[in-house]
């Protein structure tokens, strides 16, 4: 398995908020499926809401910053690659 999608795209070092939008994606499965073992009752619709807020809200929060370290670096602002 590779983590190359924790990287981000100027550097070989992992990126924070990706890691964290992982862990929350994660935690997001564990917590559905620890329900469904102690209630034995599970919600699609309330389940496939939540996920896709934390995909969305992760995904364009980590492409913003993304655009903004590359605007940093293209100005010669920020560290680079």
């Amino acid at each position: 398995m590779t983590f190359n999608f924790l990287r981000g795209p100027t550097s070989g070092h992992l990126d924070v908020s990706r890691m964290l939008w992982a862990l929350s994606v994660l935690a997001g499965i564990g917590y559905s499926g620890a329900h469904l073992v102690i209630n034995h009752s599970f919600s699609i619709i309330e389940f496939g809401t939540g996920m896709g807020l934390l995909l969305a809200g992760g995904g364009t929060a980590t492409a913003l910053k993304d655009r903004a370290v590359a605007q940093a670096v293209a100005q010669g602002t920020g560290e680079a690659p």
